[in-house]
């Protein structure tokens, strides 16, 4: 049996996010990084929402250490406006060399309805 890829989580201090609501995020990176085929390794945890040191540390850590996944909870913790989020990630991937997982539970983030 050949042994799970590492990956690395990332987690934000958000708005309404204390740091009693690491460990169940982190938890749930763990299980989703499991079924994905991942040992969760090490979650970086940003404390002030308008800093990026744990996210360039953590960047650093996977270039070191060639690991090429990372699993953050939400989008919001890459970016508070979807845009943003979305170019965080891409330059993530881009500077990791590899994949940034979102684990978001069905209960977040709710398909819009359609219009009529």
């Amino acid at each position: 049996m050949s042994p799970k890829r590492r990956a690395l989580g990332y987690v934000r201090a958000l708005s309404g996010i204390g740091m009693g609501d690491v460990v169940p995020l982190s938890s749930d990176m763990a299980r989703f990084a499991e079924r994905e085929g991942f040992t969760l390794a090490e979650v970086f945890i940003e404390k002030e929402p308008a800093r990026t040191t744990a996210l360039e540390a953590m960047t650093r850590y996977c270039q070191r250490h060639i690991i090429r996944n990372v699993m953050v909870p939400t989008t919001e913790h890459l970016n508070m406006l979807p845009v943003l989020a979305d170019i965080a990630r891409e330059l993530l991937k881009e500077a990791i060399g590899g994949q940034v997982w979102i684990v978001t539970s069905a209960k977040e983030e709710l398909p819009c309805p359609p219009t009529p």
